[in-house]
């Protein structure tokens, strides 16, 4: 373990102040700049916060400006939920690793030889196709099967894009099996384990982190700025009548939705 000396901990403590600084003043900017109408983060540790910082306005039309109570979609953060829980069942001795993942989802349609550690660690060779369609509005939510959907997912995207092991390539699908993978291993549903293992052991409250959005009025819109060459693509995968809203300023605002698979974004 190294020792740093009482000056030289004060340089490092002052060296992560002024840089953190210079974040803020990025992302004060890249709000102004109207490159996003909002920016939150918040830096701790497992005994305290260490910094936060927010700007801009979580809805622009009513001018809600966000604030420590705004809550965000997690989208791909949630994947690092899913690897804890992946991780605590392989600490109760429930899977193996490094076991081929056909020895726990006897429906899995790809490589035999794919092993649990390369889902986690993306080198599983599984495919990755353009997920921004992979969403259904809440009324949808209560009969929205999950199965169905990925069944037809699966079969467009047979090919393993390498072999197993090989390299590393980003894949939202191998996330889906590891939600399956939990389900499978616990007997409980992928949200629920996720609830009793993890958020309720983190004191949070469903206002504070959920699969649910439980206060329209204090969660951040999703926007999309109109003119951009990405907005005319979009047009391509999603239907932006269904899934868009009205206009405010320079953007357009997201109907609030949810994503097809929780364990690989929520």
């Amino acid at each position: 373990m190294f020792k740093y000396p009482a000056g030289n901990l004060y340089i490092l403590r002052l060296c992560n102040q002024i840089q953190m600084k210079e974040v803020e003043i990025l992302l004060t900017k890249q709000v102004q700049d109207h490159e996003t109408p909002s920016a939150q983060y918040l830096i701790f540790n497992q005994n305290k916060v260490i910094d936060r910082f927010t700007t801009g306005l979580a809805q622009i039309e009513n001018d809600v400006e966000a604030n420590e109570s705004t809550t965000y979609n997690a989208f791909s953060v949630t994947k690092t939920f899913t690897a804890l829980a992946v991780l605590q069942l392989a600490e109760q001795h429930k899977i193996d690793l490094q076991a081929p993942v056909i020895n726990y989802l006897a429906g899995f349609p790809y490589s035999s030889k794919i092993s649990i550690i390369q889902l986690l660690s993306h080198t599983s060779g599984i495919p990755n196709p353009i997920p921004l369609s992979w969403i259904h509005l809440p009324a949808e939510h209560p009969q929205f099967d999950s199965s169905n959907f990925f069944a037809r997912v699966f079969s467009k995207n047979r090919k393993l894009k390498s072999l197993p092991g090989r390299k590393f390539a980003y894949s939202n699908l191998g996330y889906v099996f590891l939600g399956r993978l939990i389900e499978k291993a616990s007997g409980l549903s992928y949200e629920e384990f996720i609830v009793r293992n993890i958020i309720t052991r983190l004191d949070l409250k469903p206002s504070e982190l959920s699969f649910r959005i439980h206060d329209p009025a204090k969660h951040a819109k999703g926007y999309h700025k109109i003119v951009s060459l990405s907005y005319a693509v979009l047009g391509f995968l999603i239907d932006k009548t269904r899934y868009f809203d009205k206009q405010e300023g320079p953007w357009k605002s997201f109907k609030n939705y949810y994503v097809n698979g929780a364990s690989l974004a929520a």
